[in-house]
């Protein structure tokens, strides 16, 4: 055995580079007197080379993880070609000499944002996809199509694991971004899927957490003004309504339709496409005559930062948020005995068994209330 290859960056072989001529940039593999120089498809003048990177050029970044990108995939490479005498065959290399290399001058995450713009999902899903993009960019080490390799999600989990705490939320992350290098795989613009052989896990779920009805009653008897009593407003109709956060904003007054002596409202989920009719109970249509037929008075995330307030006032020791409230209507229908079929229709879901989880819920509130009665 006679070592093993060395691989080294190489600037201006053909000493053609000044301060108004680029020189090429090359990666150059040596083996038993052999050698094989490929390039990277960078080229630059004199002033902007420094050491192996470059330097004082407007693309720096770019350029530099594009050599990079070459460098690691040569080692990858040579790691694929020995022999079983342990020898390395550098005439394999040669094959690929003059072939481009895949994805290495794209950037992955400028990619990536044009195909969040392009998916068909909602605003909301939408952030959340954005949300996703701007970690990638805060970490750092995905750039470019050929840094989406095991080892740098495996570093990107760990990163991700600093900003948040809960597992589910870990794998949230991770869950948005599969479905695009599903599709940069579709484009030939990734040879293999990092993620093959990794698993995330997506933590035990914490239940469902909803209001009894002394504690939204409780809730709905504060004395609130302001930003706070439009928060306290917008959560109870949740309360009398079981709509997510998404569709009681798209409200307007114009959805409003009168049924005998009901009010109602006939529309589809904002998320699932799923349509609903509800009937609006006296509550619930008073607070929308309160707002003129209008609850697009806060974002969520402002009106979750509201309802911890409230729950502190309340003295309620849950984490409250606009998406309880839809719980909080689903447990209430169930405990006054409407059939689970009939909630699943006015909750909008597509099938049965998603509200039966409220139903399991409920099973476990019925013994806790039998070790109170003890």
């Amino acid at each position: 055995m006679a070592g093993i290859p060395q691989i080294k960056v190489i600037f201006d072989r053909r000493k053609k580079a000044s301060a108004v001529n680029p020189g090429t940039i090359e990666i150059e593999v040596s083996y038993n007197r052999e050698r094989v120089r490929l390039s990277t498809g960078v080229a630059v003048l004199k002033q902007q080379w420094s050491g192996r990177e470059v330097v004082n050029h407007p693309e720096a970044d770019r350029l530099n993880g594009q050599i990079r990108c070459v460098y690691d995939g040569l080692h990858e490479k040579m790691s694929t070609i020995a022999s079983q005498k342990g020898e390395y065959d550098l005439s394999l290399l040669k094959k690929v000499k003059k072939t481009k290399v895949q994805g290495s001058s794209v950037n992955f995450l400028d990619w990536l944002e044009e195909r969040i713009y392009m998916r068909p999902v909602t605003e909301s899903t939408r952030r959340q996809h954005l949300v996703m993009l701007k970690c990638l960019r805060d970490f750092g080490l995905i750039r470019f199509f050929c840094d989406l390799t095991p080892k740098n999600i495996r570093l990107w989990d760990d990163f991700i694991r600093k900003r948040v705490t809960a597992q589910s939320s870990v794998h949230g992350y991770h869950k948005r971004l599969k479905p695009y290098i599903i599709e940069a795989i579709q484009f030939e613009k990734l040879e293999s899927n990092p993620y093959n052989g990794m698993r995330i896990s997506r933590g035990k779920s914490e239940g469902i957490k909803f209001l009894t009805e002394e504690e939204r009653d409780r809730v709905e008897a504060l004395e609130l003004y302001g930003m706070t009593e439009k928060v306290r407003d917008m959560f109870i109709f949740s309360c009398y309504t079981g709509l997510a956060y998404s569709d009681l904003v798209k409200i307007k007054k114009s959805d409003v339709f009168r049924q005998g002596d009901d009010y109602c409202i006939r529309d589809k989920r904002l998320k699932t496409g799923m349509p609903y009719t509800i009937v609006l109970l006296p509550k619930a249509m008073a607070i929308l005559r309160k707002y003129d037929y209008n609850l697009n008075l806060m974002s969520n995330q402002k009106c979750n930062d509201q309802l911890k307030l409230i729950a502190s006032m309340a003295k309620l020791h849950i984490n409250l948020t606009m998406h309880v409230g839809r719980h909080t209507f689903a447990t209430w229908a169930l405990t006054k005995g409407v059939g689970i079929e009939t909630v699943s229709k006015m909750l909008a879901h597509s099938n049965v068994s998603m509200t039966e989880k409220y139903a399991q819920v409920l099973q476990t509130s019925v013994i806790q209330g039998f070790d109170k009665l003890k």
